[in-house]
């Protein structure tokens, strides 16, 4: 009876719905009454967010960067987090191969320390001077393939506790293979940072930035710290950890990649524009051919002109829209490892730019007569082959002979996926395909 009374006083003292007078009233009485708590905690709220923000993003931020910022600098510091508990674990182990597990590292244990930096950093060098002249071209391509080699360098420390004598030569290659992924994240690391730029703030995002690795790289020593003292010795307990910290890394570092708004065309964009470009194409008669002229002659076996519909992947629709997309909109699509994650279909067979034409000619003067007249008004040359487009590029080529030489390059490279013969030794018949 008493549980049914308070029920009928509850309803009895509840407002109706139509009653919007005394329900406004109701919460307006009810709202100063926990306003106090609200604006105590606003304030220092509102400082930590401040010193938060003058500390790790941009000065002006949002509008002082470009867009994702915000998402490439989470996934980045989930990336730092990762590769630095990484790091600490296979500098643990490292010690414990070279003897510090059994009391004081001797001497030879020393040596071998110090050999394996000075190997190391020798290696990295030689690899340098080979690769870093892609850094700029590739910078995507480099930056997620500096975590793996990362990840690569920090697996290989951490076996050395499980062959103790190899210490030397493992420990030499890990280092090697370190500072190359050093040098490849820390020169790609500053093109990203350029191409966040909106207010001529490149020293105020590379100085933040530093900050970003820092604090996640404290958090990441913590971590790696903890792992040790908990695994001790275990080398089954230090790889399973190793793998673990290392997937994360790399996904993060996938994830931090496609994040990365570059204004630029590159070799793989390019050539997705090329792509959409020609899907685009429509004739007005059937016998236009090329850029606006009607072939004379006689088309070669399996020839397949441009206007055919080019292949697009499969998420893409067969309608052709009025505008191409942006650098901006192709840095998205744009894979980590284009030979590895790219749609075949699209770069498939490769374009090499900057083949030595000795090399392409290969003793074949009549071939070099074709290439030359037959390109005598461009400041390029191209020679296809079953595999693979040679692309020649002339010391005066500007940018827009090279985006021509990569549309002329995905015509030929359609004409490869639809069978057409291209024989070195048929001088006459590889003119006519080159002609048109």
């Amino acid at each position: 009876t008493k549980g049914a009374a308070s029920s009928q006083e509850f309803v009895a003292k509840r407002p109706s719905a139509g009653d919007g007078s005394s329900s406004s009233s109701s919460l307006s009485q009810q709202a100063p009454s926990t306003s106090p708590l609200l604006a105590l905690l606003q304030r220092p709220l509102r400082r930590v967010r401040k010193t938060l923000q003058a500390t790790f993003l941009p000065s002006g931020y949002p509008t002082s960067v470009g867009s994702n910022y915000m998402s490439y600098t989470l996934w980045q510091a989930v990336t730092n987090f990762a590769t630095t508990a990484n790091g600490v674990l296979a500098s643990t182990f490292l010690l414990y191969s070279v003897g510090l597990g059994a009391g004081a590292i001797p001497t030879a244990g020393a040596m071998n320390w110090v050999l394996k930096d000075g190997l190391g950093q020798l290696g990295t060098l030689l690899f340098g001077k080979a690769i870093a002249h892609n850094f700029d071209i590739h910078s995507k391509t480099w930056y997620f393939m500096s975590f793996l080699l990362l990840s690569t360098a920090t697996g290989l420390e951490i076996a050395t506790i499980l062959s103790p004598q190899s210490f030397l030569v493992m420990g030499s290659c890990a280092n090697m293979i370190k500072g190359l992924s050093w040098m490849a994240g820390g020169s790609t690391r500053s093109v990203f940072n350029l191409s966040f730029v909106r207010d001529n703030n490149i020293a105020d995002i590379t100085a933040k930035n530093t900050s970003q690795y820092i604090f996640a790289s404290l958090f990441g020593t913590t971590a790696g710290v903890s792992i040790c003292a908990y695994i001790g010795q275990s080398a089954p307990l230090a790889l399973l950890c190793f793998s673990g910290l290392a997937w994360t890394s790399i996904y993060s570092a996938y994830r931090t990649v496609k994040a990365i708004p570059l204004p630029t065309l590159n070799s793989t964009r390019l050539q997705l524009l090329a792509a959409r470009y020609l899907k685009c194409i429509r004739t007005s008669s059937t016998g236009l051919v090329g850029f606006g002229g009607y072939m004379s002659y006689k088309q070669p076996p399996g020839y397949v002109s441009y206007q055919q519909e080019y292949e697009v992947p499969e998420d893409e629709d067969d309608t052709c829209e009025l505008e191409l997309p942006s650098p901006l909109d192709l840095a998205h699509q744009d894979p980590p490892l284009p030979w590895v994650t790219a749609d075949r279909r699209i770069l498939n067979p490769a374009i090499h730019v900057g083949t030595q034409l000795d090399k392409l000619i290969q003793g074949q003067p009549a071939l070099l007569v074709v290439l030359l007249h037959t390109f005598r008004f461009q400041r390029y040359l191209l020679l296809p082959e079953r595999n693979a487009i040679h692309m020649v590029l002339r010391a005066e080529a500007q940018p827009r002979d090279m985006v021509q030489a990569y549309l002329q390059a995905c015509i030929l490279r359609k004409c490869i996926k639809a069978g057409v013969q291209l024989p070195h030794d048929n001088i006459p018949e590889l003119r006519i395909i080159l002609h048109d």
